[in-house]
């Protein structure tokens, strides 16, 4: 059964409205490990203004989580990807339907996180390819009360040379190769498939899940 609580959510949302702080690293003249490393800094900078604007709601601080999501991460590069080999056979309208409702399920996961921020800060150490077209960021959360948590994350360039975000790695741990085991263990429970799926994240994002 999926959880709104998930280790995916919890890191996410942690990282993207902690405070950033940006430290010299060797680029190598590289363009994309450059661009990629001010998008992360770029959106952590909004994010602080963000959530130190006193005179914003928690709802208005979620909708401005919604367009850091939607501006800085490739939204439906990573839901083909958590959707796995169950997107080839889903029909155009599945595929749809599915991109809609696992955006929205992503923003309500992460967004009624705002309130738990508590003066993280996170620190880009390093960048490096992966290939000509991603980038991986290198990163540390530092916790006020807890030790450092490392954080990479994995940049992609469009053909029309925009980066976004399309993986995020907690010690190690890849988030979207996570939520795509997951989602993989309800689309193949006996009945349910790939609507069972859009379902059950519908429910989630209206609060009626577990």
């Amino acid at each position: 059964m999926l959880k709104r609580r998930n280790f995916l959510g919890l890191f996410l949302s942690t990282a993207v409205m902690c405070t950033f702080v940006f430290l010299p690293i060797s680029l190598a003249e590289n363009t994309n490990e450059q661009a990629a490393t001010a998008l992360i800094k770029s959106m952590g900078d909004d994010a602080i203004k963000t959530l130190s604007d006193k005179s914003l709601t928690e709802s208005q601080k979620e909708q401005k989580f919604e367009k850091y999501l939607d501006d800085s991460f490739n939204m439906k590069l990573i839901g083909r990807f958590v959707l796995g080999n169950n997107w080839r056979t889903a029909t155009d309208e599945q595929r749809s339907e599915f991109l809609s409702v696992f955006r929205n399920y992503m923003v309500v996961s992460y967004g009624k996180k705002i309130g738990s921020y508590s003066g993280e800060s996170l620190k880009i150490k390093d960048a490096k390819p992966i290939n000509d077209k991603e980038t991986l960021v290198y990163s540390l959360i530092e916790q006020p009360n807890g030790p450092p948590v490392k954080l990479d994350w994995r940049v992609r360039k469009a053909n029309d040379g925009k980066q976004q975000i399309v993986d995020v790695i907690v010690e190690g741990v890849s988030l979207a190769v996570t939520q795509r085991s997951e989602f993989s263990s309800v689309v193949n429970k006996p009945g349910v498939g790939v609507d069972g799926l859009i379902k059950k994240l519908q429910e989630q994002a209206k609060g009626e899940g577990s």
